[in-house]
């Protein structure tokens, strides 16, 4: 769900049950002149916002905001695991891909690698969801702090081939393994690799969905990114983008890991989704730690890389 809306939601609800355990507390002393039990504060103080990424009716993964319980990695690990299942209903025309029947056998956590050993019904998917269902994993799992990389099992045994695609996997799986693949490759010269931040819209909500895009190219990846959001690529889906190509970019300059991006001009009602999707998209293809965005030499807006 966009970024912006959906922190102002989370704000709102949690100042909504601070008050409302707040008033159950006092009531607790006044019934019962003892000590009150914050543990329902405690625990409403106790969630953090990440992300996880379910498939929508497009046969794409998008972003979506989960409150987790800040716990240790394991603990938070199987929660995200478990809200992955097919069997999760609390996301409309949204569904996880882990098939029910899959158990998970263990979760380990060294160093800043995740492990986790799943039952062999991990992957009684078709062939087209085969791979959607490891990046969904991977995604979602790297939310979590500390978390670097994943590597997967299937009943002991490393994964390094799907079943049905016989498609190759790398052992240990990060950012890099891409999500929501594109292609459009022609031949091995100059070719490249951008994620591009899309909006899917559904009905009364709308969420942001990566799509790792291949492509041949020899532009620099800032011109890439750009010109991709600003075109109408994706026009028999329902994703869409708020950089439109009447927002003229009148140059970008890098400097060392900050980029500056300035505008001839940026319509305010959409700048915070503007420069978000920018932002992200900039950040998850390219060594960049933060993000300056200009109109007429005057700063409009600053990201910084969230580094988990």
């Amino acid at each position: 769900m966009l970024r912006k809306k959906a922190l102002n939601r989370i704000y709102l609800t949690t100042i909504v049950l601070f008050i409302m355990l707040a008033t159950f507390s006092f009531d607790y002393i006044k019934k019962n002149n003892s000590k009150t039990n914050l543990q329902e504060i405690e625990y409403v103080s106790n969630l953090n916002t990440v992300y996880i990424y379910l498939l929508n009716k497009d046969n794409y993964l998008v972003k979506v905001d989960f409150l987790l319980e800040k716990s240790d990695v394991i603990k938070e690990a199987s929660e995200i695991l478990n809200n992955l299942s097919v069997n999760n209903k609390k996301y409309s025309n949204l569904k996880g891909l882990i098939p029910s029947n899959t158990k998970i056998n263990n979760i380990s956590f060294e160093k800043d690698t995740l492990t986790v050993d799943f039952s062999k019904d991990l992957l009684k998917v078709n062939a087209k969801l085969e791979e959607k269902v490891i990046e969904s994993i991977v995604y979602s799992l790297l939310e979590i702090d500390g978390v670097s990389n994943i590597i997967i099992k299937i009943d002991g045994e490393n994964l390094e081939k799907l079943e049905k695609s016989n498609k190759t996997l790398p052992i240990i799986l990060n950012k890099s393994f891409g999500i929501n693949k594109t292609y459009d490759i022609t031949s091995l010269k100059d070719s490249q690799k951008v994620v591009l931040y899309y909006i899917f819209n559904d009905k009364n909500n709308s969420y942001y969905v990566p799509v790792t895009k291949y492509l041949n190219s020899s532009s620099d990846k800032v011109k890439i990114i750009i010109d991709a959001l600003k075109g109408n690529v994706f026009s028999n889906t329902n994703l869409s983008s708020y950089l439109t190509y009447k927002m003229d970019v009148k140059e970008f300059n890098l400097d060392k890991d900050i980029l500056t991006i300035t505008f001839s001009s940026l319509n305010d009602d959409n700048l915070e989704e503007v420069t978000y999707s920018l932002a992200s998209s900039i950040f998850d293809s390219m060594d960049v730690q933060k993000v300056i965005f200009e109109v007429d030499n005057k700063i409009i807006d600053v990201k910084l890389k969230e580094n988990k």
